[in-house]
């Protein structure tokens, strides 16, 4: 039985070596080629690759496009939409500005420090206290946080004693006229006052309430879109 069996095994053999031939990688997704590719991670060598915890320690430049803001009509409604709720269901129109000057104060101002500085919110000793997280955008207190559906990239704040600052910088589609009503709004029914210039590039909001203070600076991009920088202090 076993030689009679024998002949049949070697032809299997054969044709499976016929048909073992490597496929043609030419149409595969480099994606997933460099998937399958890439080394396990059970080599000790290589663990440091595993990037899983890379959006809580900052484990280096992000691998993969950051998709765009979004932009359209829709977005821009709802963003509106949205805000005229948070208001209560009206919104006047912005203050005039009441001065201007050639320059912007947010010209030479990068840092998070520096724009606090710039825009005199805190004492300058309060802002070399910020760190950077996301979390202090969501730690914003009414009635200055976020405009609705921002989209927030640099976030700065410090709870501090004596140095309760924020920092923070996002884009909207919605118009900087808009943005700046909304804020004026916001900041008149809690109490702030409000003075509106233009500078440079920026239109820039500001106001007090007792100790507390904010500034807004906004700007029209390149791309339609609306850069906003919001700083707070003690609020």
């Amino acid at each position: 039985m076993r030689r009679a069996l024998l002949p049949c095994l070697l032809l299997l053999s054969a044709c499976d070596a016929q048909s073992g031939d490597a496929p043609d990688t030419d149409d595969r997704d480099p994606v997933a080629a460099a998937a399958v590719n890439d080394p396990l991670m059970s080599d000790p060598d290589l663990a440091g690759q595993n990037q899983g915890g890379a959006a809580l320690i900052g484990g280096g430049p992000a691998s993969a496009e950051i998709p765009p803001d979004k932009s359209s009509k829709d977005e821009i409604d709802a963003a509106k939409a949205a805000a005229l709720q948070i208001a209560g269901g009206s919104l006047a129109a912005a203050p005039l500005p009441e001065a201007s000057s050639g320059t912007s104060p947010l010209d030479t101002a990068v840092t998070a420090p520096a724009i606090a500085t710039a825009l005199k919110i805190g004492s300058p000793a309060c802002a070399a206290q910020l760190d950077y997280t996301a979390l202090w955008a969501a730690k914003l207190s009414a009635p200055f946080e976020v405009y609705p559906r921002g989209h927030v990239g640099q976030s700065a704040g410090s709870d501090a004693k004596g140095c309760r600052l924020r920092v923070i910088g996002f884009v909207t589609p919605v118009a900087v006229e808009d943005v700046i009503a909304f804020y004026a709004a916001r900041g008149k029914a809690a109490g702030f006052t409000a003075m509106r210039s233009k500078a440079g590039d920026d239109d820039l909001l500001q106001g007090t309430r007792g100790a507390a203070s904010y500034a807004v600076a906004a700007r029209l991009r390149d791309d339609r879109m609306s850069e906003v920088t919001l700083a707070t202090s003690g609020i």
